[in-house]
């Protein structure tokens, strides 16, 4: 009689999209069991439980993700979501009110990026061809081997005139990397529009949720995984970890294999060990973070904007997303103010009546909203820094804890796409220690 092979029992601490990414890798070849602190999962990326005050749904935040987000697509496709239900797919845009608009063309990469600014909008000829020249410079620099710097400093060596720097550059890296100008990567500025932008054209496409992201991923990723027999323990806090003589882990005095740590950078640094190395730790503690402010508005009418997504280069809403192109009702709009503790320190009802106003340049007509939520994240993200590396996780890894997270991806700012290849990185790591791969 042949003796059963015994799965490896891996934990999964934290129930985000670098969790779920995880935990539905690891599900098919191991023992998953899954750790959530919260009611529900999705982490930052979470639908909004209890009233949504009208509207037709309501996230942790207005996401906008793109075409070139291959981890999250592949994702979506082994938990069962279909992508075109799921997202509203819109060629590249660019709709600055009353300044820069220019929209992607049918051409292939890139000159469906060219041919889209030689069209472009309220912009003079030089302008576009300033433009194109300092996006051509950018791609030297990508290819190139030299150091990083500061995006503001780029700008200055190059003298990019105030005003693609106001309708172009700021708002790109406001909302491509969620840190300032000055102290923006513009390393991970380049990976960024080399692996989307310009890479293919349909890498450089909006994906706009139509649904909630509860819907979308954590939903079906929690059916999948309990499909596979996976544990899922909601509201369930973990302490520190603990390392047994023989390698295994404890969590809350359970023991497993391994663990893969998928929480926020800020909560991670307390599970590990006592005994972590100092130079982990002060990494932990060196990180900086920006808040992200997301404003939803519902009006008694009709919010008529002139495009999907609206920007403004000179309002406190960066960029409006107008949930009527979406096929949601046309009364809602969802306003994203990135680096918002940059932008100002307000309240929720002065956030909402400076972006009602945002609203009010474009539509004169509109009253007072109906209903308004603003939902601010104060360390949405880490500071996307110039040579900001990860740590050297390998005493971890020799005690078969895996930390997973956006906030790690090598080339990548924290992003939702970061994540889930984080935390598919971690499974395979782990797999790979247990000889599964």
């Amino acid at each position: 009689m042949n003796t059963p092979h015994l799965r490896p029992k891996i934990a999964v601490v934290g129930a985000g999209w670098a969790g779920l990414s995880a935990a539905v890798s690891l599900a098919r070849r191991v023992d998953v069991t899954v750790f959530e602190a919260g009611r529900q999962a999705g982490g930052r990326a979470r639908t909004l439980a209890g009233n949504t005050d009208g509207f037709s749904f309501l996230d942790n935040g207005q996401h906008i993700l793109l075409g070139a987000y291959r981890g999250v697509l592949t994702l979506m496709e082994h938990i069962g979501t279909d992508p075109e239900t799921a997202f509203c797919r819109l060629p590249l845009q660019w709709h600055m009110y009353e300044g820069l608009q220019f929209q992607s063309t049918n051409f292939l990469s890139p000159l469906h990026i060219l041919t889209g600014i030689l069209r472009a909008k309220n912009v003079s000829f030089s302008l576009k061809i300033r433009l194109l020249s300092d996006m051509a410079a950018l791609q030297r620099y990508a290819r190139g081997k030299r150091a990083d710097l500061a995006v503001a400093q780029w700008l200055r060596q190059r003298n990019v005139p105030r005003r693609l720097v106001a309708e172009f550059w700021q708002p790109l890296v406001w909302g491509a990397l969620n840190t300032p100008l000055e102290h923006a990567s513009l390393r991970v500025l380049c990976n960024v529009l080399s692996d989307g932008v310009w890479a293919d054209k349909s890498g450089s496409d909006y994906l706009l949720p139509k649904r909630d992201l509860g819907a979308i991923i954590a939903e079906p990723a929690l059916a999948k995984l309990k499909q596979y027999g996976a544990d899922i323990r909601l509201e369930t806090r973990v302490g520190r970890l603990k390392n047994l003589p023989d390698g295994r882990v404890v969590v809350n005095d359970e023991v497993f294999d391994a663990v893969i740590v998928a929480v926020a950078p800020y909560h991670a640094v307390h599970l590990f060990p006592e005994d972590t190395p100092d130079y982990i730790q002060t990494t932990y503690q060196n990180l900086r973070y920006h808040s992200i402010t997301t404003v939803y508005l519902r009006y008694a009418v009709p919010v008529h904007l002139p495009a999907p997504l609206t920007g403004f280069a000179d309002g406190t809403a960066q960029w409006l997303v107008y949930r009527g192109a979406l096929g949601l009702p046309t009364n809602e709009v969802a306003a994203v103010i990135s680096v918002s503790d940059h932008v100002g320190a307000f309240k929720s009802q002065e956030w909402a009546e400076k972006v009602h106003a945002d609203v009010k340049r474009i539509c004169p007509y509109l009253d007072e909203p109906e209903a308004v939520r603003v939902i601010t994240e104060k360390r949405a993200t880490t500071a996307c820094t110039p040579d900001s590396a990860t740590p050297d996780f390998a005493w971890l890894h020799q005690r078969r804890i895996y930390p997973a997270g956006d906030y790690l991806h090598p080339r990548y700012p924290a992003t939702l796409e970061a994540a889930v290849q984080s935390g598919l990185t971690a499974a395979e790591m782990c797999l790979a220690d247990f000889g599964l791969i």
